[in-house]
């Protein structure tokens, strides 16, 4: 299984970067730096914004079938508010607008949660054991505080490119 989902991960990244780089791409990026420049361009905003979010939906129904293919069964308590501030982390700590930062990202925030995880249970006694839960949230937000400190741009910030000709 972790063979197939690195292939798909893999293939995902290889299309999402041909899309990054495709005349596409660039009205996205062109619509999220300025919007109204991009409209008076001619590129019709509501509907790329539309495009974007139908990709993005199916890339996280297709995380949700893999997700459910693992687990077998999912409930609403597998996603606690905690899930939403890792990924948040994640794309923050890695750098957003950058797929390699996305990825970077989440594998720092993953090790340092499992592994934090893992020294919790067993160094702090059983009776601690939720006080001590609190560490992770803590060094997450501290990884988090660091890198806006000292990356605002996260680890691999997006490249700034004005033109192939520059």
């Amino acid at each position: 299984y972790l063979m197939m989902l690195i292939a798909i991960v893999g293939l995902v990244y290889f299309a999402l970067e041909r899309i990054l780089r495709s005349p596409w791409g660039r009205v996205l990026k062109a619509i999220r730096e300025d919007e109204t420049a991009a409209i008076a361009l001619g590129k019709n905003a509501v509907r790329f914004r539309l495009e974007a979010f139908i990709i993005g939906s199916s890339l996280m129904g297709l995380a949700g079938a893999l997700y459910v293919a693992f687990i077998g069964f999912v409930s609403p308590f597998d996603f606690l508010p905690i899930v939403t501030f890792q990924i948040w982390a994640m794309v923050i700590v890695g750098g957003s607008g950058n797929n390699r930062g996305a990825l970077l990202g989440a594998l720092v925030v993953w090790a340092i949660w499992s592994l934090s995880g893992i020294a919790i249970a067993k160094l702090v006694p059983p009776n601690l054991a939720a006080q001590g839960g609190a560490i992770q949230v803590i060094l997450i937000g501290l990884l988090l505080v660091l890198s806006l400190l000292y990356r605002p741009r996260g680890l691999i910030g997006e490249d700034v490119i004005v033109s192939k000709h520059a």
